[in-house]
């Protein structure tokens, strides 16, 4: 990663964290049910950019036991005792290999310089016949329109991306959210679940 990354800044992190807690629970309703009724129940999960947990309080609530690893320490600090909080910057992920049975990132792989080696570490932590799930937005937001962004992705872009780990399914949709009183955000969003070849 490049040192003129943003997202490599953790007090950059920090202060969103400590500005936006876990208000963040408007965002994303489309895609984190979508990701809570494909994960199911019971398995051990690990979120990548958790933030404060949103999703992983949701994952948590299905009656799984959740990860949650991010670059931000004041996000990890937010998190529930029940979600276990790991502080990392991405692609690295400091956990042994086969560890869970679902990888879930959403809104993180756009943010990254090596969004290939990112992968490859989701994979590397998932068990044989692991799932992984990543979102990110639909040809939209790229880095002319969003500082943090380093790429766009398409649904071409993201399976290619993808499918050497396994069999990839994507949908597209538009999830909408409450961004303020009155201010609706309609996001093109693709969302990509990937069956890991055993």
């Amino acid at each position: 990663m490049t040192e003129t990354n943003i997202n490599l800044q953790p007090n950059y992190w920090n202060e969103v964290w400590q500005k936006e807690g876990s208000d963040t629970w408007r965002r994303y309703p489309g895609c984190f049910g979508r990701i809570c009724w494909a994960v199911g129940h019971f398995n051990e999960v690990l979120e990548l950019g958790c933030g404060t947990g949103v999703l992983a309080r949701q994952l948590l609530d299905f009656g799984n036991t959740v990860t949650g690893l991010d670059i931000s320490e004041a996000a990890i600090a937010q998190l529930p005792p029940e979600i276990k909080g790991v502080v990392s910057t991405l692609p690295d992920i400091p956990l042994p290999d086969n560890s869970f049975d679902v990888v879930v990132a959403t809104e993180v792989l756009e943010h990254l310089d090596d969004d290939r080696t990112c992968v490859k570490e989701a994979v590397r932590v998932l068990r044989p016949g692991g799932r992984a799930f990543f979102g990110v937005p639909n040809d939209c937001l790229g880095p002319e329109e969003e500082p943090e962004h380093i790429r766009k992705y398409t649904a071409e872009t993201l399976s290619d991306l993808l499918s050497p780990y396994g069999f990839v399914f994507i949908e597209e949709f538009v999830d909408e959210f409450i961004a303020a009183p009155g201010h609706i955000i309609a996001l093109p969003t693709l969302l990509a679940a990937v069956y890991i070849s055993s």
